[in-house]
């Protein structure tokens, strides 16, 4: 017997489709200066693993930036971006995992990926809805349409919109840095998608760190006369912790004469804690003396810094003095 269905109760009905094909992302050109025309949208940049979502009503897959299909490693998301729309669309954005700190941790998406756990999708970006091209539209359109479609999502929703500020170049570049954020990705608002390509419609500007770490290693030429990498330390507690390698930034002229430097500092391995197995199999080790000053851009939560980069040699200060600098 076929029931009635009662009166006044609307029956939503989700089509099936295929999900939008996936189009290779829109790259930002990297940039050293903040722009200040006051048009600029302003974002964060997440430092996530980049993601497409492509979605048919409950029909969801997931890309990675080479165009991978990732739905198995990204599927944490799957559940809430398939309750999202009843017909097609095409979300670009990063997916990243939260620290106990509340910020994203490029580290921790690392073990989660590998391990298993919640993840979140920061979305920046609409390509496609309900079969129109919306990334011929303006910057500030798509990112209107995003907004709309992720308004009403519980505050518990591994679904976020990438929010963004107007103008005040500086001082939002100023308040990232402060925070301890790797940097801001400038769009301008009335630029089209430029799928698959680096287009200065985006512009990625890094807030940069500085500071001395203490060398503890280091990793040499195959014939042993340059260097190829330090290894990198700082005290806490009167211990040394291992805070990453450093592999570029040397100039040739470096390379050559660091060997002369830390040649009369060679030693046993020292204890260092957080030091995982090393990549390598020969580290030429070294007593603590020696600081080399590095720029960086972020401090995971493993205690690891993220592209260093070899600035030079640091002052005559006390290595045990050395500590990680936790502010800008």
């Amino acid at each position: 017997m076929l029931k009635r269905t009662p009166p006044n109760k609307v029956v939503r009905l989700r089509r099936s489709f295929t999900p939008p094909a996936f189009r290779p992302p829109q790259l930002a050109t990297l940039q050293q200066d903040v722009p200040t025309a006051d048009e600029w949208l302003f974002e964060l940049s997440y430092q996530g693993q980049r993601c497409q979502a492509a979605i048919a009503g409950t029909n969801v897959r997931l890309y990675n930036e080479q165009g991978e299909d990732w739905s198995e490693q990204f599927g944490h998301v799957i559940p809430a971006l398939s309750e999202l729309t009843l017909g097609t669309l095409l979300i670009d954005g990063e997916i990243c995992a939260i620290n106990d700190d509340g910020r994203a941790d490029p580290a921790l998406l690392r073990r989660t990926l590998a391990e298993g756990g919640p993840l979140v999708f920061f979305a920046f970006d609409l390509l496609e809805q309900d079969d129109e091209d919306v990334g011929q539209l303006p910057q500030v359109e798509r990112k209107r349409r995003l907004a709309a479609l992720l308004a009403a999502q519980p505050v518990d929703s591994p679904l976020l919109y990438s929010p963004h500020v107007v103008g005040n170049a500086r001082k939002v570049f100023e308040a990232v840095r402060a925070g301890g954020y790797p940097g801001v990705i400038a769009k301008w608002p009335t630029a089209r998608y430029y799928s698959g390509g680096r287009s200065t419609a985006w512009l990625e500007i890094k807030a940069a760190r500085q500071q001395a770490f203490v060398v503890v290693g280091w990793q040499g030429s195959e014939d042993g006369e340059k260097v190829r990498s330090l290894l990198l330390a700082t005290y806490e507690r009167g211990r040394l912790v291992y805070r990453g390698m450093v592999e570029t930034g040397f100039s040739p002229a470096a390379r050559r004469k660091l060997p002369e430097l830390l040649a009369p500092l060679a030693a046993r391995r020292p204890r260092i804690d957080g030091m995982p197995p090393i990549r390598f199999p020969v580290v030429n080790w070294v007593r603590p003396r020696l600081l080399a000053e590095v720029e960086f851009f972020e401090i995971l939560s493993d205690g690891m810094i993220t592209r260093p980069m070899f600035k030079g040699l640091a002052g005559d200060e006390d290595a045990r003095s050395v500590h990680l600098e936790l502010t800008a």
